[in-house]
C-alpha cells in the first residue's frame, strides 16, 4: 500500500512539474525563458 501511495504521489508531482514548465500562460517557465532569449537577441542585434 505504501508503494502505491508513493507511485501516485510521484505521478502527480511529475504532472505538476510538467504543467509548471510547459503549461499555458505567461508564467510558465518555457515562456519566461523564451522572452529572455528574445530580449537578449534583440539587444545584441540592435546595437551597431
Amino acid at each position: 500500500m505504501k508503494q502505491f501511495i508513493v507511485l501516485c504521489s510521484t505521478v502527480v508531482l511529475g504532472i505538476a512539474i510538467y504543467n509548471m514548465i510547459m503549461g499555458p500562460g505567461e508564467d510558465s517557465v518555457i515562456n519566461v525563458v523564451s522572452a529572455f532569449w528574445e530580449n537578449g537577441i534583440a539587444t545584441r542585434t540592435s546595437t551597431p
